[in-house]
């Protein structure tokens, strides 16, 4: 029986891998699949339930989770938009249910849990390939796609399946560095070149969001090692290739050298009152305007139910003529705009504990995953979406029961 509960959450953690990428409804599903594996092994096993309760609140790196979705429980007590409200607290509910469903769940073996990531490489290597034949198939239609600001098409949300190729690109350093593979040895040298391929194809897909986390992620790897093994040096090559490598792709992947040509489009149109409706432009518009929210209420915000129709009020009054009315594009201004200087120490707490908790950041694969994840929080609202919950749930909640194992 035991045995049936490990696949059946190893079932659910396949799911979710594979709907991040294509499925947001076997997303969905999976995270129902976590409570039931939850459930059942804390029946199973209910005999020790009230050590492993108290066992689970001395893990702070687990329970701090919870504090998202308290965050915006405490704007019950000005909400005047219900629905936004609730819809804020059906996204963060992740953070409630699957700390529990992960601290509970039977643990994975190191040998199951990399085979997790395995499928990740492979999945998204399939997927990227896709994507690329079609832009080869489609280049001029494409290509003016990027031109206009625009992505290429792809199954799912750009920006978070850049993210998911950052940490895909880790996972697959991390698999080879740890000799892994399936059935045979040779399958080593696929995972190093699904790995470069994923490297690659990310400068081709051109969002700057996930390459900008991936190079810090790979920036503060390399100065780590280069700490921990004493190769001062290496800390040097790294920041070099970092400085390199954008100016290979620039010349040599048009898509990438579009999507330059364009941000640097929109900065000298910006620069002259006339990119309001730029897509870089309209990144900038969303942080003053929730600057300006914050500014009003610093302490506890306008309410986390209350923001979309703050928002809405600060461009009527000070950007009428914006093409659309967006959310500030930072999570850390999100949250500030919404609760204030309060529940902006909440969320600052429940970002920082995970990583410095247990010295979780000494597993290097965590730490990456981590630094893609919080680097996505100073340039989009990552943790208001579905998609982005799971995603950083997932990577880092893993990481944690992994390290714990």
């Amino acid at each position: 029986m035991s045995q049936l509960r490990l696949y059946f959450t190893y079932l659910s953690c396949l799911a979710l891998l594979i709907g991040l990428v294509v499925s947001p409804y076997l997303q969905s599903m999976s995270l129902f699949g976590f409570a039931i594996a939850a459930v059942w092994e804390a029946v199973a096993t209910r005999s020790t339930l009230k050590e492993q309760w108290k066992a689970f609140w001395q893990r702070p790196d687990f329970w701090v989770f919870g504090l998202h979705f308290g965050i915006v429980l405490l704007g019950a007590w000005s909400v005047q938009d219900l629905d936004f409200w609730q819809e804020r607290l059906r996204i963060k509910l992740p953070f409630l249910v699957l700390p529990l469903a992960f601290f509970f769940m039977p643990k994975f073996s190191p040998r199951q849990y990399m085979g997790l990531l395995y499928l990740l490489v492979i999945v998204l290597s399939l997927t990227s390939l896709g994507i690329l034949i079609n832009y080869n198939l489609h280049f001029e239609e494409i290509q003016l796609l990027i031109k206009q600001g625009q992505s290429m098409p792809m199954p799912t949300n750009h920006i978070r399946f850049s993210l998911l190729l950052a940490i895909g690109i880790i996972a697959a350093g991390y698999l080879y560095t740890q000799g892994y593979y399936w059935k045979k040895e040779q399958e080593r040298q696929w995972i190093a070149g699904m790995g470069l391929f994923l490297f690659v194809f990310i400068h081709v897909l051109s969002v700057r969001s996930g390459i900008a986390a991936l190079y810090l992620a790979i920036f503060v790897l390399g100065l780590r090692y280069a700490w921990v093994s004493k190769r001062y040096w290496l800390g040097l090559a790294v920041i070099v290739a970092l400085c390199t490598l954008p100016v290979l792709g620039y010349f040599l992947l048009p898509s990438f050298k579009m999507k330059i040509d364009y941000a640097l489009y929109d900065l000298r149109m910006r620069q002259s009152g006339q990119g309001t409706m730029l897509s870089d432009s309209e990144r900038m518009t969303t942080l003053k305007v929730g600057w300006n929210i914050f500014k009003a209420a610093p302490l506890l915000g306008v309410g986390a139910g209350n923001l979309d129709q703050a928002v809405a009020f600060q461009y009527q009054a000070h950007f009428p003529n914006a093409a659309r009315v967006m959310m500030p594009h930072n999570q850390f201004l999100y949250v500030a705009a919404g609760s204030g200087l309060v529940g902006l120490a909440l969320f600052c707490v429940a970002i920082f504990v995970p990583l410095l908790y247990g010295r979780n950041y000494q597993d290097w694969l965590f730490l990456g995953s981590y630094v893609v994840i919080f680097a996505s929080l100073l340039v989009e609202a990552t943790l208001e979406n579905a998609m982005g919950v799971a995603l950083a749930c997932f990577f880092l909640l893993m990481g944690m029961k992994e390290k714990s194992a």
